[in-house]
């Protein structure tokens, strides 16, 4: 497994990098891929609108200059800025049909264990949440081939939640938004790798740390 920190910020490289990760993996000309990822402010939809998801506030992101852009994952609009950093494990699976709540849990338990790590009482929230104290941190989608999944998700470290809050419309029932910096000050990208690093070497797996995976996308 290889562990990187993408340095591009840059959200159209960012996105189609992980459709090509994906399709490396896939092919089997990558190892499993968890990497780590920030964008410049915008937002980033799912490929379909739907009501069980969440949206944004189409004329406000007009008025404000905000950009869309649009993932290849389900589920509904997130904000993105250089206080939110994009997490994504690129996994091979045996073939076998997966729940979708067992797809989100699988890699979130890895995240989980790594904010566990830096005193941060989080827990994976079904079906695709994390949540500190009943406030969530990060929000998770997902794609799956036969032989690939794809899980990517949010977490929120230090993230404009002021304008999050008004972009951006939950689904039905989520909670409140919370940034980890109000558990763990000193948080960062770098900190957040160390200690997923150490959460999946406990679990078995050899992880090799590498910057980026080849050059991004034009």
């Amino acid at each position: 497994m290889i562990l990187c920190i993408d340095p591009s910020s840059n959200p159209a490289q960012n996105l189609a990098r992980e459709d090509e990760i994906f399709e490396e993996v896939e092919k089997g000309t990558l190892p499993e891929v968890v990497r780590l990822w920030t964008d410049g402010e915008c937002l980033v939809k799912g490929r379909v609108r739907n009501a069980r998801y969440g949206w944004y506030d189409e004329r406000l992101a007009e008025k404000m200059g905000i950009h869309v852009f649009e993932r290849s994952t389900g589920g509904g609009v997130v904000y993105h800025d250089l206080g939110n950093l994009n997490w994504s494990f690129f996994l091979k699976t045996s073939g076998a049909f997966m729940s979708p709540k067992a797809a989100f849990g699988l890699a979130a338990q890895n995240v989980v264990g790594a904010l566990r790590r830096l005193g941060v009482s989080a827990n994976f929230a079904p079906p695709n949440r994390i949540e500190v104290q009943g406030r969530k941190v990060s929000g998770m989608a997902a794609r799956a081939t036969v032989c690939t999944l794809l899980v990517h998700g949010t977490l929120l470290l230090r993230s404009d939640l002021d304008k999050l809050n008004a972009l951006c419309s939950p689904a039905s029932g989520s909670p409140p938004v919370a940034n980890l910096s109000e558990w763990v000050p000193e948080i960062d990208a770098e900190r957040i790798a160390a200690m997923l690093a150490d959460e999946l070497r406990s679990t078995g797996r050899f992880v090799e740390s590498a910057e980026q995976l080849g050059e991004p996308s034009e």
